[in-house]
């Protein structure tokens, strides 16, 4: 039976400053009360010890949840791996060879200099650039015999408003043995399938009349998997999502999706290691405002998506590309890859995620960016045909392109950004809003982003729900969009802010401030429709 540590106390540290301290993870040294910490941007180190009593027959295994954004790990002084490219998804090391019974001593480095080998690239992103071990970190000893991972994807064949049949595959990383397996509903404990097995390879087996998962009846089951040393679950829910003609079919129902984009990490006593309990609070306020769709600029821990899951609230997860290069590179392209490799990897379990994001505001009209949106479409489809994947375009309603291609068409959705008389000049918003949703052509159409940012624009919270009041009703009137993205919920801390300073350097965007009270124009936004 594995054995896991959470190792949630550091000594951490930046030689540079003569700055050193006892953390708790999650952590993140841009909010701290010392001003020098607080504006320091590259190296740290992190550095803690774990007892291990027994390693004979033993593997380990360090999970680290994400770490902002390039770690270097040592085990007793052994250089055991290194993780770059990515500050946002997770990763992890076998550093059973470098382990000793006893006392062994674990050494992170953390580094969150700007970086142009990596995505989000350099500094051009618009949100928080925190530095450290943001989510959680954990060390698994397993028997040799043990279950290690598992996948479970599933076909359905048959379906009515509210149950569905078909067939389910259950792949399990272990050695060849004889198991369990137990589907148990998540909300009545009650089990639905129960079989003896041996796992040698992937098990296929068919299912009838469990329940679908949707937005309103967000159903959810845990398949787990049984042997006689140890025990390994997986929490699903069934549903489907396609488009058909226009429309975008949740369980083969036409939806539309009132959405809003909430900015993690900005409450400014937190930052990006903000704990469970406010991330909630925020996408509560989501919920209760009649939202049914989300989506995240950058990679999310999977207790996000749990509660995703268990709220019914649909998200698209994107690949953090945003705003330059405006022309991929090999190296964009290969980061993007492996980026998407790790999104499938650890969060393609969740029925809440219905759209995997390629990049947000790039060279849209561009060939080299059709091209690297074309790819990463393929890429995804290949890794997991059971998802929609759509680029956000920042260009589709630029009067100066509309002759032109631009690769929101070549997504699943034509998603595009509309700050039309802000970002975007235009002296008619309701006609280039009409003339940018026919050039989408038959396909469905989205508007991921709109609102009201200051200082740089002037009319405060009482503009913003002018924009709410004007924009909506247009949208809805345009027969094949989908849905609309109120960008943002609440106020975000971010390096590239026109207002505060250090910690407190943010964009007022939202419909609540960055601790999450809420301003005027979140009731007005609540009570669309």
């Amino acid at each position: 039976m594995k054995q896991i540590i959470d190792l949630k106390n550091w000594n951490f540290k930046i030689d540079s400053l003569h700055f050193e301290k006892q953390v708790t993870l999650p952590h993140t040294w841009n909010v701290d009360d010392n001003m020098q910490v607080q504006l320091y941007r590259g190296r740290s180190e992190y550095s803690t010890e774990v007892e291990i009593d027994l390693l004979k027959n033993k593997t380990a295994v360090l999970y680290f949840g994400c770490a902002f954004h390039t770690a270097e790990v040592y085990v007793n002084g052994a250089f055991a791996g290194v993780h770059k490219g990515s500050g946002y998804t997770p990763f992890e090391f076998d550093i059973t060879a470098y382990l000793t019974e006893g006392k062994n001593s674990i050494l992170v480095t953390v580094d969150n200099y700007k970086n142009n080998e990596m995505l989000p690239h350099a500094l051009d992103y618009d949100w928080a650039d925190d530095g450290g071990l943001i989510r959680n970190v954990t060390l698994a000893i397993c028997d040799n015999n043990d279950l290690f991972d598992m996948s479970v994807t599933y076909t359905i064949e048959s379906m009515t408003d509210t149950v569905c049949s078909g067939v389910m595959d259950i792949a399990v990383h272990c050695i060849p043995q004889a198991a369990e397996i137990e589907i148990v509903d998540f909300k009545t404990n009650e089990t639905v399938i129960h079989r003896s097995v041996f796992i040698d390879s992937v098990i296929s087996f068919p299912f009838e009349n469990l329940k679908l998962w949707n937005t309103e009846s967000p159903n959810l089951y845990i398949v787990k998997i049984k042997s006689d040393s140890d025990e390994i679950s997986k929490r699903i829910g069934f549903r489907t999502i396609e488009i058909k003609d226009t429309k975008v079919l949740l369980n083969g129902k036409s939806i539309y999706m009132k959405g809003c984009e909430w900015m993690p990490g900005s409450h400014p006593e937190y930052g990006m290691a903000e704990p469970f309990e406010h991330s909630v609070k925020c996408l509560s306020q989501l919920k209760n405002a009649g939202c049914l769709f989300t989506r995240f600029h950058w990679q999310q821990d999977t207790s996000i998506f749990d509660w995703c899951d268990e709220n019914g609230l649909l998200v698209q997860e994107e690949i953090p590309y945003w705003g330059h290069p405006k022309k991929a590179t090999p190296l964009q392209l290969a980061i993007a890859k492996e980026q998407a490799d790790a999104m499938v990897h650890y969060h393609a379990h969740h029925p809440s995620i219905i759209c995997w994001g390629v990049g947000n505001e790039l060279g849209g009209r561009t060939k080299e960016t059709i091209q690297y949106v074309n790819t990463m479409y393929d890429y995804f489809k290949f890794k997991d045909p059971t998802r929609l994947v759509n680029y956000v375009s920042n260009t589709l309603s630029f009067k100066k392109f509309l002759a032109k291609d631009d690769a929101a068409k070549h997504g699943d959705i034509a998603m595009w950004n509309e700050y039309l008389g802000l970002w975007q000049p235009c002296s008619n918003v309701k006609k280039t809003i009409l003339e940018t949703h026919k050039r989408c052509g038959n396909m469905p159409s989205m508007v991921t982003e709109f609102g009201l940012c200051e200082p740089h624009f002037k009319g405060g919270d009482e503009r913003r729900t002018e924009i709410l009041l004007q924009r909506i009703p247009i949208y809805k009137s345009l027969p094949n969009m989908v849905g609309y993205v109120w960008f943002s919920l609440n106020d975000y801390r971010t390096h590239c802010g026109e207002a505060g300073e250090g910690k407190m350097k943010q964009r007022i965007h939202g419909s609540t401030d960055l601790y999450a009270d809420e301003k005027p124009s979140y009731k007005v936004f609540a009570e669309i429709e």
